[in-house]
Parts: structure tokens; sequence; C-alpha cells
């Protein structure tokens, strides 16, 4: 039989100074020790800054490529009409169906458009990136740029992102109560940027040319069309 003899408790020094045992990262369960470092206060990762331009400035100058080929949803015919400055009378017609557009939603399709023609390389009003799709940044900045360019004093609004996203939205709803597609402003494939969804050489645009004072038609599918 063992027999266990308590041991008696050794008498404190209460001058004594008892070191105070250290906790390594390897005590802490399933915590992994961090790697040492030679500065005992490492460097913060700075922030990443703001995005103070978008894309369609750094391509605005491309030259037209041979992006144009790949899937279109829809093969309607596209011509849209009007002018920005106006409270009405903006209408984007579909093969044979009439749109009505509000001020806002005209300068969006007509980013589009203008998107559209230009791949063509034709001479258009509003400046875009050559690029498949356009980011709603690139839509945003265009819309900007084009009432600055073009004195037009009914837009006050700051565009951005979001505001373009949300008058997206308006658009398809009102192609689809019109019986077409929602397609026809199309979404890259990971959702990242838009288009019309139609070939470029189906849209047209008629729009007002303020240096000029008159109206002005652009077709994609006239050879004879300025160009750039």
């Amino acid at each position: 039989m063992n027999i266990t003899t308590a041991r008696s408790p050794e008498a404190r020094n209460p001058n004594g100074v008892v070191p105070r045992q250290r906790c390594t990262p390897t005590d802490l369960g399933s915590q992994k020790p961090r790697p040492p470092t030679a500065d005992a206060n490492p460097p913060t990762r700075p922030s990443r800054g703001a995005v103070t331009a978008p894309t369609m400035q750094a391509k605005a100058d491309a030259k037209p490529s041979c992006w144009l080929s790949g899937d279109y949803p829809t093969d309607y015919r596209v011509s849209l009409s009007g002018v920005a400055e106006a409270t009405a009378g903006q209408v984007l017609r579909v093969n044979d169906c009439k749109v009505s557009l509000n001020p806002s939603e005209y300068l969006i399709v007509l980013v589009l458009v203008c998107h559209a023609l230009r791949a063509l390389g034709k001479e258009v009003p509003v400046k875009v990136a050559i690029t498949p799709f356009l980011s709603a940044a690139d839509i945003a900045y265009a819309m900007a740029t084009y009432c600055e360019t073009a004195n037009t004093t009914s837009f006050t609004r700051n565009w951005n992102a979001t505001s373009v996203s949300r008058l997206v939205y308006t658009i398809r709803n009102k192609l689809t109560k019109a019986g077409l597609s929602r397609s026809l402003v199309q979404n890259e494939a990971r959702g990242r940027g838009l288009r019309l969804g139609t070939p470029p050489a189906n849209v047209s645009l008629i729009y007002l040319d303020p240096d000029l004072q008159k109206v002005v038609r652009i077709d994609g599918s006239d050879p004879s069309t300025p160009t750039e």
C-alpha cells in the first residue's frame, strides 16, 4: 500500500521577488507564434487611396480595336433622339417601339449609344473609353463631363456609380413594360460593366450639335458618317 505524505508549504519571504512567468503564443491553444520582427514598432500598411479618376481617363485616347466580337443578347435596331437640356422629348426607339426617357435616363443611354458608335470609329458628342464595357463610374464621369462641356445647366447633381445603377434599373423597367428585353442594357458577365446589348451597327443617334446649331444624325451602319 502506497502512502503519500503531504509536504509542508515552504515559507514565503515577504522581501523576495518572485519572477513572473511569460506566456508565449504557443501557450494560447491553437494560435501559432508570430515570426519575430526587427522593429519593435513595425510600420502599419498604408491605406489605399481613393480612386480619383475612372478608367475612361486612362483609355480615352485608345484606338478602336477588334473587341466588337462577342455575343449580344439582342439584335434590336436602336435610335436615340432628343436634347439633354430639354425637360421632355427624349425618345429611345427600339425596332417599332418608342420608350420615353427623362433627362437623366437620356444621358445614360446617350453615353451607351456613343460608346457603341465610337467603337466603330464614329465621331460622337460624348467621349467615352473604347473598352468592351463601361463601369458605372465611367458612365457617371462621362455624364458629368458632357454636361460641363455642353454648358448644360439642367443637371446640378453629382453623378456617381450608385445613381447610375438606380437609373439603369428604371430604364430596364421601362424596356420590360414596352415588351422589350431588359438585356438591351447588357451587363458584363461578372457584373462589372454595361453596354448596349445589340451590335453597334444597329445603333444610331440624332442630336442637336451645339456648335453647328443643327440636327446631326450618326448611323452605325452608314459608312459615310464622319469618323474620328
